[in-house]
């Protein structure tokens, strides 16, 4: 623009501070040389904002006629000024003086030239002579046209920009370890109305509805996050997680919500990934086969999905925080309203979800001062940037999702180092995003799914994050912008009638035709029922809600196993089928959310110390147990050497029918059947053990026990007891759980109905036999009291009743004089194992990573302090001390380590070589074992764990110690060594169940 113009100055950098009239640096760097600035000039930065020249304090300082509204800008460019009528009056009346020699112009020439609409007209100097002046329309039009062509080279400059955007982003990336959790808010602590699964997740008492997330709004919280809602990390965009399913102004924490309860009526078949929905539970359970199975034992996924979108008039709505589930009443105090242009499929928690529809502002029709109000947040701005490139506005979103498990069981595909996330192989997590579609999942065949981090077909990997398959990305977000955090898992219970046998993550009770005060709305226990029209001895009954044809019928209360309903809950942990608890059956399984920060040393630190005081929560599978029969063939069995158990040409007795993999054809095959557990039982209560053991088929397709037996025993029929923790079908629970035992000969099982299927729990290898004996828990219970609940029956399931058996809570034992036709079924509360079978790993950090030996025959502290709980996890134990001593609890420092598998060395080499500490003082006059540990740190594809080399102890009383040899022994997994005093002990390396979280720049 030249002075010719006469209506626009441009100053190349001026500086202005907030609330101040002061505008200095006028004038000193102009890219045009321009009139000087006059009184009654207007300033602007923005093209917004217009204010009044007041002073003309000198070339380069001029003074407002009020402070400036906007931030403090140092060197700001584009500082504009523009003209008014009566400075251009002023000019027009200089110029005149100077270039006509101070003559007077004709009057009827000043007016035409103000009023004219022309470009310009002509006046008349002193000498007569005409001059083409521009009139003061053509300078207003000018002005409006070089605001348009500002605002075309650099429109809204109120918005992000997508290089700032960008950019933050690239720091982001730069400052954290991984993708996860930057805070994980605070958490509810009301003890009448929550319970604390972790740090920042909570679940509300008797309330459906799935669980919370955060506590912003709620008193008292606890926690030690800096935020009262988490904010999460993915692919270098940090979101706080908002008001998600939550309207209240006051109460901004988050809902997260979760399919309904399965009902019977859904099956799925393992073989080909299909599930179908049937019209009744009775059509569903018609339709089972060897592979397609009515769905019962469900877990489901949960997690937050984040994409970029175009803001356009087909999805013109923004949202707080970038959340399309936020019930947030207003934006930077813009106020929102429901987004009813995208469909409700397209906010939908989970597939079928109706409740999820989000508030937001429709940006299309938004007033200026609203966009710029919502976009005036830079350090947030909701997550909104203007691409000048492309010349449209876009929007990182975050969405929650949850997944009911397709089928029965964990979930296959759920880690970030897997090529896939998914339930299975055939049903893959189906990538949302921008698409309207509340689809769960996608075949194998095709590419609309999530890849994991070390997967092929994904462009963009990002460590923690799964990524949207490279084939379809662009279709769920811009430039195939779509992620998906995992955050957990959750063990469902189903909506049939509780039994432990049939149907064990069952609610409800049973319908039962008696009536009288005992009985609840016709509903009872499944120990309670004794109309012999009524006991259930098949799946399906728990399901039918409905008796047929007026005829007493076995079928489920469909007044009972939900919140609201009038008869309670058939558990005898009282659960609900619509509530989700903090831990074990129908409660949180996997917590994911992992910190998005590097793992320091204190976070190694902080996990053990919880492992060794039992706070940690542990995960496991939950087994089974079930009887039967077996033949061994002629001749005794003795304990020399390995021994078939079961005839050539028989198969394992009809019991085991149902169980896949057993009979299998593979010639000779060995087959990992998750079995943990088995015992050969004599019709006279004699019990054997195998020590080592496996299952194989030979040519004739039978299937085998093949194993090690310490004691010798004729040959005959037997009963065979399996615990089996490895059945695809079943699912894990994390931390507190229901566990159910079962007392009796399996010959007295075998008769009972209500058991002869086999049940969800374990056996206890002692025989009742009419004497007073002690039957010590498999498992450690965690109650502190001096009963045990106990359900009994003397005549094969006829009749149940309850009562309680004395109960020392010390050495977990229940002692009592039991008839040989009694069986009991225990329930108690135990913990999760901390702990897994691990192959010795590489110290992350050397000798800075390793831990103390950790020595404890402690017994006294029920819930699992002082090391009981590990040491359960680690050799099966739940012995120790009978009364609380600090003599028994030992943390001992090595003095020397060689972090080698001892076998691989020669036994010279041996000599003087290992990893050696002090020897032990620990406490040994009440026990039968102990044991020790070295925990020390590990990493596994950049994630953090606690490894465990430990041994089992055994206190002999004749020598009056432990037979230790101060030393540790790393060996994979677990195996059997001796100690000095010929007791053969347990040795291996365990892993902490869970990883820590993330390491940095881990190479």
């Amino acid at each position: 623009m030249t002075a010719s113009a006469g209506a626009w100055y441009r100053v190349g950098a001026v500086n202005v501070v907030s609330d101040q009239q002061a505008v200095t640096g006028v004038g000193s760097n102009w890219q045009n040389d321009v009139t000087a600035i006059a009184v009654g000039d207007i300033f602007t930065l923005d093209a917004k904002t217009w204010y009044e020249v007041i002073a003309v304090n000198s070339d380069t300082s001029i003074t407002l006629d009020r402070g400036f509204e906007g931030s403090t800008q140092n060197a700001a460019n584009y500082a504009i000024v523009r003209n008014t009528s009566g400075t251009i009056l002023t000019r027009v009346a200089g110029q005149i003086a100077v270039q006509f020699n101070q003559k007077q112009l004709f009057l009827d020439e000043l007016r035409k030239w103000l009023n004219s609409d022309n470009a310009s007209e002509e006046l008349t100097d002193s000498h007569g002579v005409k001059k083409s002046l521009k009139t003061p329309a053509q300078m207003v039009r000018d002005h409006d046209n070089k605001l348009a062509e500002i605002d075309a080279i650099h429109p809204y400059p109120w918005a992000m920009r997508k290089v700032e955007f960008e950019a933050m982003r690239a720091a982001n990336k730069e400052k954290y370890a991984a993708n996860g959790f930057v805070h994980l808010g605070k958490h509810y602590t009301s003890s009448s109305y929550s319970t604390i699964v972790q740090r920042g997740l909570w679940t509300p008492n008797a309330l459906s509805e799935g669980l919370r997330l955060g506590a912003s709004g709620l008193q008292p919280l606890g926690g030690d996050s800096k935020e009262d809602n988490p904010y999460i990390h993915i692919a270098g965009v940090i979101t706080q997680i908002n008001s998600i399913g939550n309207s209240s102004p006051s109460l901004r924490h988050n809902y997260i919500k979760l399919p309904p309860a399965e009902d019977g009526t859904r099956t799925y078949d393992s073989a080909t990934g299909v599930s179908v929905t049937h019209a009744t539970p009775t059509l569903a359970f018609a339709a089972e086969t060897a592979t397609n199975k009515v769905v019962t034992d469900r877990v489901d996924m949960w997690g937050f999905e984040a994409f970029l979108r175009e803001i356009n008039d087909n999805d013109p709505f923004v949202y707080k925080d970038g959340l399309p589930q936020s019930l947030a009443s207003s934006i930077n105090g813009v106020a929102t309203v429901d987004d009813n242009v995208r469909p409700i499929t397209y906010f939908a928690w989970y597939k079928g979800d109706t409740t999820s529809r989000g508030k937001g502002v429709n940006w299309q029709t938004a007033t200026e001062a609203q966009r710029i109000a919502i976009a005036s947040d830079r350090g947030n701005a909701n997550r909104i940037y203007f691409d000048d490139s492309t010349g449209k506005f876009y929007q990182w979103c975050v969405l929650g999702r949850s997944f009911a498990g397709a089928g029965n069981g964990d979930w296959s595909f759920i880690e970030n180092k897997e090529n896939i996330l998914g339930f299975s192989t055939y049903d893959r997590v189906y990538a949302k995003g921008i698409s309207d579609s509340d689809e769960s999942f996608v075949g194998s065949a095709d590419a609309n799914h999530y890849r994991g981090f070390y997967a092929t077909a994904n462009d963009s990997p990002f460590l923690g994050v799964f990524t949207t398959h490279s084939q379809y990305k662009n279709s769920k977000g811009v430039n195939g912008q779509c992620y998906f955090l995992t955050c957990g898992t959750i063990n469902r219970l189903n909506t049939g009638a509780y039994h432990p046998s049939i149907n064990p993550l069952g609610a409800a009770k049973w319908r039962d035709s008696r009536s009288g005060n005992n009985i609840i709305n016709g509903s009872a226990t499944w120990d309670d029922i004794i109309d012999p029209a009524c006991v259930p001895t098949e799946k399906s009954q728990a399901f039918d809600l409905q008796p047929t044809g007026g005829v007493p019928t076995p079928c489920a209360s469909n007044t009972s196993g939900f919140i609201d309903g009038p008869a309670g809950s058939g558990r005898s942990d009282d659960r609900y089928y619509d509530a989700i608890y903090a831990s074990g059956q129908g409660g949180v399984c996997r917590d994911m959310r992992y910190s998005s920060w590097g793992v320091e040393a204190e976070d190694f630190e902080e996990i053990d110390i919880k492992i060794k005081l039992g706070t940690y929560r542990g995960r496991n599978k939950l087994g089974v147990t079930k009887v039967g029969t077996i033949t061994t063939p002629n001749g005794a069995i003795n304990s020399s050497g390995v021994t078939k158990l079961i005839a050539s040409g028989q198969r394992f007795s009809n019991e085991f029918s149902d169980w896949s993999d057993f009979g299998i054809s593979a010639t000779g095959r060995p087959v990992d059947l998750g079995i943990r557990g088995c015992y050969i039982v004599g019709a006279s209560g004699a019990v054997y053990p195998l020590q080592a053991f496996s299952i194989r088929t030979d040519a004739d397709s039978t299937c085998y026990v093949v194993g090690s037996i310490a004691n010798d025993f004729p040959a005959g029929s037997y009963n065979i007891v399996i615990y089996r923790d490895d059945l695809r079908s079943l699912p894990s629970v994390s931390d507190e759980y229901l566990h159910t035992e079962v007392v009796g000969h399996p010959s007295q099982i075998l008769l009972c109905n209500d058991l002869n299927k086999g049940w969800l729990g374990t056996w206890n290898p002692v025989i009742p036999d009419g004497t007073t004996q002690t039957y010590k828990l498999t498992r450690p219970s965690i109650n502190p009291t001096s009963t045990q609940r106990q359900i009994v029956t003397e005549d094969q399931g006829s009749n149940w009743l309850s009562g309680d058996a004395t109960y020392n809570y010390v050495i977990s034992a229940v002692t009592g004089a039991y008839s040989s036709t009694r069986v009991s079924v225990w329930q108690y509360v135990t913990k999760a194992n901390v702990t897994i079978d691990a192959y010795n790993h590489e110290i992350y950090g050397g000798e800075n990573g390793l831990g103390y030996v950790y020595a404890s025959s402690d017994g006294f502290s029920p819930d699992g302090r002082r090391g009981r709980l590990l040491k359960y996890s680690l050799v099966g134990s739940v012995s120790g001390t009978i009364s609380y001593n600090k003599g028994a609890i030992q943390n001992l420092k090595l003095s020397s380590f060689g972090f080698v598998d001892s076998s691989l060395l020669t036994p010279t080499e041996r000599v003087g070589y290992g990893n050696f500490h002090s020897a032990l003082v620990l406490d040994g006059s009440e026990v039968v074992d102990g044991f020790k540990a070295l925990n020390y740190n590990v990493v596994k594809d950049q994630q953090a764990f606690i490894h465990y080399a430990y041994a089992q102890l055994t206190y002999d009383e004749t020598a009056g110690d432990w037979g230790d040899d101060e030393q540790i022994h790393i060996a994979d997994n677990q195996t059997t060594m001796l100690d000095e005093n010929g007791h053969t002990n347990l040795v291996g390396t365990a892993c902490s169940v869970e990883p820590i979280g993330w390491l940095k720049n881990v190479k």
